[in-house]
């Protein structure tokens, strides 16, 4: 008899746990504070009198426009995640929506988060229905499949969107928006979920893929651009007719560049007159043992014979000539040609840093 009442309280419980079943959206516990009301004021007794009242601690009425007590959705929300460079969650209230910043490399900010918003929008089969370029436009539906309820019951939930750009007259920052501007359900779970938190949510997702693509598309402009800042070095003559490296920056950059080039290939540096371009150096291939606790100069990568050397810069605006001379005397077409490779990776390597 003992086990039989174990068992039919077991079964007890599981029909109570089945028909108290909540969805995971809605909280749990008693309600019973969102059926107060306000009582009357205290009436004093027969020949007593009640302090002066004052309106310190009434409680306002409100006029409640949503959900109240166990219909309010309690799913977390999805934040807004600026991780494309120079994005972040816009600050105005009550939008889904993120701010972008011009960066090095984006000829044109409004155009490009507008491309790589229809870009989004194809990717993810969501099609366009009405555009004004580079600042609103409509989706058509977007349709989202879920199980729902106790049962797991199949609703189809399809939200149509409104997109916004927001550009200044500068054009350097931009405040791109997600709203949903319309929405409906079919299937057997329609009406289950309460809405606000994960309508809220669907725009948050759609906005943080646009984000994601931004950030896709910039990492390509980045590659691209320190590509291009990458110094190019080629073997030429200078305006003497001698042998020399021409690379493509001009004076004012290569001057305090090739500082650090020649000291890294082995060089040491014991003068310099920047008004004629010229550095005054020793080069020692092998530094020895006898220096070892002493000197810091580099050991020469170059297969030059120790001694002085000058080395001369000069260029103009957009590239510069660099000549290298031992005892005065330029080096050969021989020479520069056998000391292309370490030179120009030794340049192309400081450059880029």
């Amino acid at each position: 008899m003992k086990f039989s009442h174990i068992g039919i309280l077991s079964i007890t419980s599981l029909a109570l746990a089945a028909c108290s079943f909540t969805p995971r959206e809605h909280a749990e516990g008693s309600f019973d504070y969102t059926k107060k009301e306000l009582v009357e004021p205290l009436q004093p007794a027969p020949g007593k009198q009640v302090p002066q009242s004052t309106n310190r601690y009434n409680v306002p009425e409100t006029e409640v426009d949503g959900a109240v007590g166990k219909n309010i959705n309690i799913i977390a929300p999805v934040l807004v995640r600026a991780t494309a460079a120079g994005s972040r969650p816009s600050q105005a209230v009550g939008i889904t929506a993120v701010d972008f910043s011009e960066l090095e490399g984006m000829d044109d900010l409004p155009s490009f988060t507008w491309q790589e918003v229809k870009d989004t929008l194809q990717r993810k089969n969501i099609a366009i229905e009405e555009e004004v370029d580079e600042q609103r436009l409509k989706t058509g539906w977007d349709a989202e499949r879920l199980e729902v309820g106790e049962d797991e019951l199949e609703v189809v939930i399809e939200r149509r969107y409104e997109v916004l750009l927001d550009v200044p007259d500068h054009r350097r920052l931009v405040t791109l928006e997600v709203n949903m501007i319309d929405k409906r359900e079919s299937g057997p779970g329609r009406g289950v979920l309460p809405s606000g938190v994960a309508d809220t949510n669907a725009e948050a997702r759609l906005l943080n893929s646009m984000i994601n693509e931004i950030a896709v598309r910039q990492q390509g402009i980045f590659k691209a651009a320190e590509e291009a800042a990458v110094v190019n070095v080629e073997p030429t003559f200078n305006d003497k007719g001698y042998p020399a490296y021409k690379i493509d920056i001009g004076f004012d950059a290569a001057w305090p560049l090739m500082a650090d080039v020649i000291e890294n290939l082995g060089f040491e540096i014991e003068d310099l007159d920047q008004s004629q371009g010229m550095y005054y150096t020793n080069y020692l291939r092998d530094t020895g043992l006898s220096l070892f606790f002493w000197n810091s100069r580099n050991e020469g990568k170059l297969d030059l014979p120790d001694g002085d050397y000058q080395i001369n810069v000069k260029g103009d605006g957009d590239e510069t000539v660099i000549t290298i001379l031992r005892d005065e005397q330029p080096l050969t077409a021989a020479d520069i040609d056998r000391l292309y490779g370490p030179v120009a990776a030794e340049i192309r390597q400081r450059s880029a840093l």
